[in-house]
């Protein structure tokens, strides 16, 4: 199965990642299929939203690392959100450029499933102990297929997002004495409470 690779990953983001594995590979090219589906770049700041259709019960969540590293939108600028649905599928979205759907094609995952990779993964070997020859074989497998033969994908015409107004102010809590962002604060016998206090009150 050694097939010539037609997309590459930079070494930084399976470092970033911890370990070599097929899903992140599959979350980054996802990722990328989405910018030139919307005809977009990298985010470098938090005008373009990902919702990802993964959750926090399952394995196979290094799909939306590789997501994150494609799209630039992360974690901790905000704009990348778990939609907890327990399926590897994302919604990519720019005001402006609409919205598309990526999903992986259910035949294209039953056949890197057969990979040898899954048995030590079935046997529960860390992906990070699992010879690298065989996390490489089910990568370069999946590194050597278009887009259209890994993915399907759907504009979604109406789809609309408006997220939560930020803010940089941070107010000392009367309880811990710890700075905290404003919009946190909550009031208790007018005191300005973080929520840690004032779950404790």
């Amino acid at each position: 199965m050694g097939q010539k690779r037609i997309h590459e990953i930079p070494e930084w983001v399976f470092e970033f990642h911890g370990h070599r594995c097929p899903m992140m590979p599959l979350g980054y090219l996802a990722g990328k299929y989405a910018l030139k589906l919307l005809g977009i770049e990298k985010e470098k700041d938090t005008n373009t939203y990902v919702f990802s259709e993964t959750g926090d019960g399952h394995h196979q969540g290094c799909f939306d690392d590789g997501v994150q590293a494609a799209t630039g939108c992360t974690y901790g600028k905000g704009n990348y959100k778990r939609l907890q649905y327990g399926k590897l599928a994302i919604i990519v979205y720019k005001p402006d450029k609409g919205a598309v759907r990526i999903r992986p094609k259910p035949e294209m995952l039953n056949e890197i499933s057969k990979f040898e990779f899954f048995k030590y993964r079935k046997s529960e070997i860390p992906a990070s102990q699992i010879p690298r020859e065989v996390s490489d074989e089910v990568i370069n497998y999946i590194l050597s297929k278009d887009f259209e033969e890994l993915f399907y994908y759907e504009f979604l015409k109406d789809f609309t997002y408006s997220p939560p107004k930020k803010t940089m102010t941070r107010i000392i809590c009367d309880g811990c004495g710890e700075p905290t962002y404003e919009n946190y604060i909550k009031i208790f016998n007018g005191k300005k409470l973080c929520p840690r206090c004032y779950e404790v009150k």
